[in-house]
């Protein structure tokens, strides 16, 4: 039987049990309609045979001071017309008087009808004498002693009709509501069986089909008493044992990593906050995340099923680290964690996390066999306490695997403890990203020209590119505290590029004034791409400048690494005009390879050692070198970081002469650089 078949037929009798009900009350409410009419009868007889009997008795009265009156020879008119209006009275009444007792009333009515012809004929006599007034005396007497007596037996028999009428209407009235108690008390018990039909048949079932769901879909176990019965019901308990199967999948896809079977980064998280939760203030916990550095490497050469493979016997390995408690998760695909938690009896140390690490290096230090394939795993770690390196759960990974990614900079076999302050310093980082890009909607970037000068012929030869920030409120920022977030979050590109086309367009104008200038921009590992081909055409198409006018410094530190994409892209940019300067040349990574195997136009010395130049023969006997080296193969020269008056002079007598430094003058605006480019050669012409 279907849920909608139970339904209907539990409404269906529920209202057949209230109609039959409504049938057999329904009588009762009638059951007094015709006792009301008989009682209201009876009162009005009565009524009216005590008002005849009062006016009977009044008429009387009239007469005897009738009677009076005439005896102490006074008028009796008055009390003849009171007797005659009295007499109406009965008369009129009697004319309504109702026929409960037809012959007691026909006998009343015979009577006053003689006795009021005879009363009429003695009042109205005149004289009207003493005798007279006794007679009408004496008649009005007997006529109120005879009718008194008839209307008596009429109440009587009315008083006894209705207290009969009154008594079997009641029985009738009871007889009715006996019915009518009975069919409520029948319709009540069925209603009560059917409410307990309803509910062991549709409510408790549907009660526990409702709780088993939400427990599958809080992840709980449904309820097991549930039964597939062959109604909607058990079609719903059925979907709910498949949504529980799903349920659980999802929760192994969420909570489970597939490759290594162990609980993922989701399930640590969940972990860590029902510790938090339990133990809010007492009890530390430790977390070491273990970094295998060559499992990119093995994901890329042998594919990921072997990859999988060796991080899955590594997660067998740390099972049992430590007689303390201690649980694998896999939070990243090359990081596993080890999370350590002594409860509340002990606090977890840094020691302790040292020598779990030790022991998990040690055991990981033995190549892992897959399809008999031997590996090495070259693994760092990084570890942290909480709450001791941490505020909250989120804080405490990521610190932890900070720590590993500074631990696998330094090498394989490290271990490092990180630091509480390093989310507040990404939040920061990530603020500032958002600022960069929030100035690069607004313009805030602007260009800052440094002069180059040629010493020995007092001439500004060129300009070097230096971005600043300036803000809303007229502050200038300068590149240190923002260049490296701005190449960390991918915004150099679109700063580079703005600041770019600014720079060309001043120097084009500046071309178009008679200072014919070229100008160079700092191209850094990030930008050395082919997206700077495409940033250094638009600067050049959008300002008109000539591509010889432009010049991309690059450092040699840029170079190391990724020698064959920088070759290709310095080349795609020397056959697209623009010039090639060497810049930081003599320091770090410098190599004489450079100058022949990339298209150099121009080399630019180091400030370390342009400083050294008035220290050491040794710095200005490498400087000459370096100038002549430059000239021999064609190559300008410029020397930066110029400060003094005998650095630049030694320098120029090193064969030197352009030149770069404070010197002259820091970056400044575009609207500066003109006026003292000015300023400077007409010095240079005077002296």
């Amino acid at each position: 039987m279907t849920i909608r078949a139970k339904l209907v037929a539990v409404i269906v009798l529920v209202n057949l049990a209230i109609a039959v009900a409504g049938i057999v009350v329904m009588p009762s409410f009638r059951a007094q309609d015709g006792l009301e009419p008989g009682l209201r009868g009876h009162a009005n007889r009565i009524s009216m045979a005590v008002v005849i009997d009062a006016a009977l008795r009044e008429m009387h009265y009239q007469a005897e001071l009738a009677r009076r009156a005439v005896a102490a020879g006074g008028d009796p008119a008055s009390a003849l017309d009171r007797v005659r209006q009295e007499l109406g009275g009965a008369l009129g009444q009697l004319a309504f008087l109702g026929s409960g007792d037809p012959t007691n009333v026909a006998e009343v009515r015979a009577l006053l009808a003689t006795g009021a012809e005879t009363i009429d004929v003695l009042a109205q006599q005149r004289p009207f004498t003493p005798e007279t007034a006794a007679e009408l005396a004496a008649t009005t007497l007997d006529l109120q002693y005879r009718a008194g007596r008839l209307l008596t037996t009429l109440q009587e028999a009315d008083n006894s009709g209705g207290l009969q009428q009154a008594l079997a209407g009641l029985a009738d009235l009871r007889r009715h509501m006996d019915l009518a108690l009975a069919s409520a008390g029948g319709a009540l018990l069925l209603s009560l069986g059917l409410s307990v039909f309803a509910y062991r048949r549709l409510i408790q079932p549907l009660g526990a089909v409702t709780g088993s769901l939400n427990a599958v879909l809080t992840g709980h176990q449904p309820n097991q008493r549930l039964q597939e019965t062959q109604d909607e019901f058990g079609d719903i308990v059925r979907a709910i044992r498949k949504l529980q199967a799903q349920a659980e999948h999802i929760r192994r896809i969420a909570y489970e990593d597939p490759g290594t079977g162990l609980p993922n980064r989701n399930s640590l998280d969940a972990e860590l906050r029902e510790v938090r939760r339990l133990r809010p203030i007492d009890g530390t916990h430790g977390l070491i995340a273990i970094g295998f550095d060559t499992y990119d490497h093995l994901r890329s050469g042998f594919g990921i099923r072997v990859a999988e493979s060796v991080m899955r016997v590594a997660a067998q390995r740390l099972h049992g680290l430590d007689p303390m408690p201690v649980s694998v998760f896999r939070l990243e695909p090359q990081i596993l964690g080890v999370l350590v938690d002594r409860g509340i009896a002990e606090a977890v140390t840094r020691a302790d996390l040292k020598r779990i690490a030790a022991e998990a290096f040690t055991r990981l230090a033995a190549p892992v066999e897959v399809d008999e394939q031997r590996y090495l795993l070259g693994v760092s770690a990084g570890a942290a306490i909480y709450p001791d390196d941490a505020r909250d759960a989120e804080e405490y990974v990521n610190v932890c695997l900070e720590a590993q990614r500074q631990a696998r900079a330094v090498g394989s076999g490290h271990l490092r403890f990180g630091e509480r302050g390093h989310t507040h310093r990404l939040r920061k980082h990530l603020a500032l990203a958002e600022q960069i890009r929030t100035g690069l909607r607004s313009g805030q970037f602007v260009p800052y020209f440094q002069p180059v000068v040629d010493a020995a012929k007092g001439k500004v030869v060129g300009a070097e590119i230096l971005v600043r920030w300036r803000q809303p409120d007229g502050r200038v920022i300068l590149p240190g505290e923002f260049i490296l977030i701005a190449e960390s979050s991918e915004t150099i590109r679109d700063m580079t590029r703005e600041v770019l086309v600014q720079a060309c367009q001043s120097i084009r104008s500046w071309s178009d004034q008679g200072l014919v200038l070229s100008v160079s921009f700092n191209l850094s590992a990030k930008l050395l791409s082919p997206h700077i081909l495409g940033i250094c055409r638009e600067a050049l198409a959008a300002s008109g400048l000539p591509a010889s006018q432009l010049v991309a410094e690059v450092t040699e530190t840029a170079l190391v690494g990724n020698l064959d994409g920088a070759e290709e892209v310095l080349r795609a940019l020397r056959d697209n005009g623009v010039r090639l300067c060497l810049d930081d040349f003599g320091t770090g990574y410098s190599s004489l390879m450079h100058l022949y195997r990339f298209p150099i136009d121009r080399i630019k010395i180091d400030p370390v050692i342009t400083r050294a130049v008035s220290q050491t023969t040794r710095a200005a006997e490498i400087v000459r070198s370096m100038a002549m080296l430059a000239a021999r193969l064609g190559l300008s020269i410029v020397v930066e970081g110029i400060e003094t008056d005998e650095e630049a002079q030694r320098l120029r007598d090193l064969g030197c002469s352009v030149q770069q430094g404070f010197l002259y003058s820091r970056a400044m605006p575009e609207e500066q650089f003109v006026e003292w480019s000015r300023q400077f050669e007409a010095r240079a012409a005077a002296a």
